[in-house]
């Protein structure tokens, strides 16, 4: 059982159920977006959690000693670069908050979905470009179009 995803799924229904109990004090139809959110993140963090406890639970018994030891290395080796790449995640969207003022919603969207997309590799620069379109349309549909928040789309000097 990954603890660490069970540890996430836990705090993604605490977090789901403070934005649900905020949301409540809401206007109606303001509400119903954040109300959306937070069931479908609860429930998200809920399955989460429940695929982790059923792994464990339909898991093998233990492992084989011997040919499996090569492989836990590399298994460390992975684990590794994946902690390396989630702190730089990270260090980038710390980053590209800031850079939203400076340089427009679109453009410090799209550098921070490349940059972090590349350096993950966890899908082909197709759908990447796909995704990513599809990503700053709808956030762009939802927050300016429908809720009508006043975001900056370019740079400011343009």
């Amino acid at each position: 059982m990954n603890v660490s995803r069970v540890f996430l799924g836990i705090s993604g229904v605490g977090v789901a159920v403070l934005f649900y109990v905020n949301a409540l004090e809401y206007p109606d139809a303001a509400a119903q977006m954040p109300l959306i959110y937070s069931v479908t993140v609860g429930l998200l963090s809920l399955a989460m959690v429940v695929s982790e406890i059923w792994k464990r639970k339909i898991a093998s018994g233990p492992d084989t000693v011997g040919e499996d030891e090569p492989q836990a290395t590399e298994e460390e080796k992975g684990r590794m670069r994946g902690k390396v790449s989630a702190a730089l995640v990270f260090a980038l969207a710390v980053l590209y908050v800031p850079l939203i003022n400076v340089l427009g919603y679109l453009i410090a969207t799209v550098l921070f979905m490349v940059a972090t997309l590349a350096m993950i590799r966890t899908v082909s620069l197709k759908v990447a470009a796909i995704g990513i379109a599809v990503l700053v349309t709808v956030i762009c549909l939802v927050f300016i179009a429908f809720l009508g928040l006043p975001i900056p789309l370019l740079p400011s000097f343009v």
